[in-house]
This record gives structure tokens, C-alpha cells and sequence, in this order.
């Protein structure tokens, strides 16, 4: 199923959520006791809940065991043609708080919301003149509604509008000026259905989320090996993961006494038939101060992966790391593993800082000039590149500093963090701030530099060598014309709504 909607299909679907909106506000709680009070049991199962159903639409996380929180008051249902000052409570009238209460627990099982955000970039190559500046223009809106229609089921809806006004002109760019090949839409308006599910339980103990949502498994920063949900990979240059979640059924059990959680996962994107629905199972475990993960998937068209990932810490170090295993036709098993340190210092009140490495070993990667014999091979079959950026080369280093609210910025960040592949010795950097303005637009300002001749710098040397020799002399202008990215700036703005 595709996650892109026509424009028709998107305003009704808007529509119908706004009629559900209205509807679902003015029902009846029906499960309002006398006086509004919750026996142990059903707080204890609400707490659970709450945690379990998480306000945000984001990956559903994980939830330690802890002490139930004191349950709210239940609403009372008031007839439409009642007196709005009062309700139905034997004979006694409604105190101004509970009143309140009552208008916020049923204002509140809907939540509408979303953010707008704007991208605007530069980049030059080397060799270029200032006058042949690129230019980048996108703006996205995305909104979600959110609704609990009891303690016990949930609906969520996020939809994504992206505008991309200079899109045709960026397609005709060479794929060079990136320095990274993440996939990007070509169309200038797409709607994007990023998440549409159904959340309810099974008798308080299996808690079931069906429909496109977006789950990402993992420890590490930058490489993810046992992330077998998600086919595209994080682009950790930009400021958010903007990834579209795959459609789904997603079964868990949390073991609160012991801080385990189980997973079952049903993946049933693009399937049409029984047999191209995949599965994966995930079980997490607490073992002391140390959070350990395995997973095993099964997808038609893809090798069967297994992984393993921990999270623990090694003095006043955080450790993280990844391993998985995948097996070809059964031949023997291909392997990744990723592995970081990092350190947090709170040298201030509010001021802290964030220092990062991570590693990651490929053995399946190739050399540059095997990675550009690999794309002229695909792109003259017609054929996507098997390549996936920043899992091309054997050897990877990344690195991340990040200083949060320094000084009197309570609302800032600065981040430098560095990419290089070592096997052909190409890499990037890049500055990022991140502020607060006029109190609610929020401020990006990054500025980044790519060097080497290899992955991070579109294999430009290589292309200009390769192309001549393999298809003679009428490629020797096509090859010239081929430029290497040399920095890129750009300023984001974003407002929450």
C-alpha cells in the first residue's frame, strides 16, 4: 500500500477527523462510577496505561515499572438539554473545580496539533563560482489527531504536506551535489500519510497497535544494524527523522516487575498475498544497570536477520552497541556492528554538555572505485543502486559534541558532529544552532563542509575517470562537467501548533 495520498483523499480524510473530533468530544465518558472514584485495581491498570499510551505519536517506548499515579476524576455525562451549570449528581450541584474538570477530561480525549516547518539551503562545489550557488526551498506541514476514546483505546492520525517549489530544478542537479544520496521526493506537492493506527489491549497484558506506525529498534547514534523495520535509513545530517513508518500489527507485553518488555510484529507493507507478510519478535531485558535487546525477522525478498544490541555504562561512560547477522541463500552470514561512548557533563545549572564517538564495521563494503563499477552497472540495467549511504564502505567513524542551553541561551543548542568513511577516506562535518525566537518559532542555522574523493563527495574523482574509459571519448564532457560538493549552508524555521 502507498503511503502517498491524492490531494481529494487527504482533504476527506481532514474532514471526516474533524467530524470525529466534534463527535468524539461531546461523548459520554461510560466509564464514570458513582462520585467519580477508581477502585485500586482499575488505578493501578489506568497508570499502566497512561504510561504504555504515551502522549507524543512517535515510537511507542519501553515503560519501567512504577509507582500508580493518583487516577483523575471520571466525567460525568451531562444532558444536551440540561442546565450547562449543573449535572447529574443526586441532587448536589457542581463545585466551579469540578465543573473544570469535567470540561478538560472531555476537551482533552481529542488532541489536534501538528507543526510547519521550512528548509532553506545553499550549496557550492569546488571549482564553482559564487554566481552558480545552489539553492534548496521545501516547506512542510504535518498534523495529527490524536484520540483516546477510553483509558483503553486509542486512534491516531499524522499526515505530512511537503512542498518542494524548486523540486524539477534540483532533479536536473548532479546526484554530486549531496555528497549523500538519501532518497528525496521529486514531486513539488506530496501528502504523506505518516501514521495511522488503532492502539487497544488484551485483557490489560497484550497491548495491540495496528496500522502504519513508525518503530525503530536500537542503541547506537548514527548506525542502526538491528533496525530490520525500517528499509531506509536515518539521514542523521538533517534535524529530524522523517522517515514514514511501514504498515503493521505490533503486539506487546510488558513484564513491569522485572522491566521486560516482548514484541510481536506482523509487517504486511506492499503485501497482496499470505506469503509476503514478514515477522519479527523482540524481547528487551534489564540485567542490572544493563538493557539488552534481541530481535529475529523474517521478510519474503529479504535474507533472515537476527540482532543484538546493548545499553549499559562503563564507569562514567554510556555504552551502546549493535550486532547483527543476516544470512544469504545459507551460505555464510553477513554481519554489522556499531558500537559508541559517550559522556554527559552538567558543568551548570541548566548548562550541559554531550560528547559522542561511534564506530561501525562493515564487512560486506567495497572500495570507491567498486562502489561507481556497482552504479554505472545498476543504472545501465535500469535498476536501483544496491548501495545505501553511509553503508558503502567496511569502516565508519562518527563523532558528536553538543552543548544544551549554554550560558544565558536557555533555549539553544550547539552541535558539531563529523561523518567519515574510512575505507575510501571521505567525510563531512557539520554546525548546527538551534534557538527559540519570538517564543514559539524555532531557529536551525547549520553549516557543513564535505572533503576526500570518495562516498561523502558523490565519487566525483572516480566518475571522472571511469566514465571516459568505459564508454570512450563522448563521455569526457559529461565527465568534466561532474563536480564534487565542497560546503553547504542552510536556515530552517519551525513552529509547533
Amino acid at each position: 500500500m502507498s503511503a502517498v495520498l491524492p490531494g481529494r483523499w487527504l482533504a476527506a480524510a481532514a474532514a471526516v477527523a474533524c467530524v470525529c473530533a466534534s463527535g468524539g468530544a461531546a461523548a459520554d465518558d461510560g466509564r464514570a462510577r458513582a462520585g467519580g472514584a477508581l477502585d485500586d485495581s482499575a488505578r493501578d491498570d489506568k497508570a499502566r496505561d497512561d504510561a504504555l499510551f504515551s502522549d507524543d505519536g512517535d515510537d511507542e517506548k519501553s515503560v519501567p515499572a512504577a509507582k500508580p499515579a493518583a487516577a483523575p476524576r471520571a466525567a460525568t455525562p451531562v444532558h444536551r438539554d440540561a442546565d450547562p451549570d449543573a449535572a447529574d449528581l443526586g441532587d448536589a450541584r457542581l463545585t466551579a473545580d469540578a465543573k473544570e474538570n469535567t470540561e478538560l477530561l472531555t476537551r482533552d480525549r481529542t488532541q489536534i496539533g501538528g507543526f510547519f516547518y521550512q528548509r532553506n539551503s545553499f550549496s557550492l562545489a569546488r571549482e564553482q563560482a559564487l554566481s552558480d550557488l545552489g539553492i534548496g526551498n521545501s516547506s512542510l506541514f504535518e498534523t495529527y489527531f490524536d484520540t483516546r476514546v477510553n483509558d483503553r483505546v486509542r486512534v491516531y492520525a499524522r499526515g505530512r504536506v511537503l512542498y518542494s517549489p524548486l523540486a524539477d530544478a534540483q532533479t536536473a542537479l548532479p546526484a554530486a551535489v549531496s555528497g549523500l544520496a538519501f532518497a528525496q521526493g521529486t514531486d513539488e506537492v506530496r501528502a504523506v500519510l505518516t501514521q495511522l493506527w488503532l492502539k487497544f489491549d488484551v485483557g490489560r497484558t497484550v497491548f495491540v497497535t495496528a496500522g502504519r506506525q513508525f518503530v525503530r529498534f536500537g542503541a547506537t547514534r548514527f548506525w542502526n544494524p538491528v533496525d530490520v523495520i525500517n528499509l531506509a535509513r536515518f539521514n542523521p545530517l538533517t534535524f529530524f527523522d522523517d522517515r514514514v513508518g511501514p504498515l503493521m500489527v505490533k503486539l506487546h507485553v510488558p513484564v513491569e516487575s522485572k522491566n521486560w518488555n516482548f514484541y510481536g510484529i506482523v509487517l504486511s507493507e506492499d503485501a497482496i498475498r499470505a506469503e509476503q507478510v514478514g515477522g519479527l519478535l523482540r524481547a528487551e531485558f534489564l540485567v542490572g544497570q544493563t538493557e539488552v535487546g534481541v530481535v529475529g525477522a523474517l521478510r519474503k525478498g529479504l535474507d533472515p536477520k537476527v540482532g543484538l544490541d546493548v545499553s549499559s555504562a562503563l564507569w562514567e561512560l554510556d555504552l551502546t552497541a549493535e550486532l547483527a547477522a543476516w544470512f544469504p541463500d545459507g551460505k555464510d552470514p553477513n554481519w554489522q556492528l556499531s558500537a559508541e561512548l559517550s559522556h554527559t557533563w552538567a558543568y551548570g545549572e541548566d548548562d550541559t554538555l554531550v560528547v559522542g564517538t561511534e564506530y561501525f564495521h562493515n564487512p560486506q563494503g567495497v572500495t570507491a572505485a567498486e562502489a561507481v563499477h556497482t552504479l554505472i552497472t545498476s543504472g545501465l540495467a535500469g535498476k536501483p543502486s544496491p548501495l545505501l549511504p553511509m553503508h558503502t564502505g567496511r569502516d565508519y567513524l562518527g563523532a558528536v559534541a553538543t552543548v544544551i542551553s549554554p550560558g544565558s541561551w536557555s533555549d539553544s543548542a550547539i552541535t558539531a558532529l563529523g561523518l567519515m568513511n574510512l575505507t575510501d577516506k571521505s567525510g563531512t562535518a557539520q554546525l548546527n544552532f538551534t534557538t527559540r525566537v519570538l517564543t514559539d518559532l524555532g531557529l536551525e542555522v547549520f553549516g557543513g563542509a564535505s572533503f576526500g574523493s570518495g562516498e561523502f563527495t558523490g565519487y566525483v574523482a572516480q566518475f571522472k575517470t571511469e566514465l571516459p574509459a568505459r564508454f570512450g571519448p563522448a563521455a569526457q564532457p559529461a565527465a568534466d562537467a561532474l563536480r564534487a560538493p565542497l560546503w553547504r549552508a542552510g536556515v530552517n524555521f519551525r513552529c509547533d501548533l
